[in-house]
């Protein structure tokens, strides 16, 4: 990720380099588009960092069930099954 926010900030650079040299619809647009280019690269990092912290935990003999947020699953009954 280090490499895209390096290359965006790069090309948000040149897109106000040329914005400078040559004023114009086109240049004008190129600095929108490498800078929208560039916070989303910091809002998909954070936003991928937020779900990475996502934990499930599961008591012995137990199946996991995949959610969207923090599971606990655990056995109240002490331990009887029913077959």
């Amino acid at each position: 990720m280090v490499y895209v926010k390096f290359l965006a900030a790069v090309a948000l650079l040149g897109s106000i380099a040329w914005t400078i040299a040559d004023p114009g619809f086109e240049s004008g647009l190129t600095v929108v588009g490498s800078l929208s280019a560039l916070v989303s690269a910091f809002l998909v990092e954070k936003r991928n960092a937020r779900l990475a912290r996502q934990q499930q935990t599961v008591s012995k003999s137990s199946i996991g069930v995949q959610a969207g947020g923090d599971v606990n699953i655990g056995n109240i009954d002490g331990g009887k099954h029913v077959e």
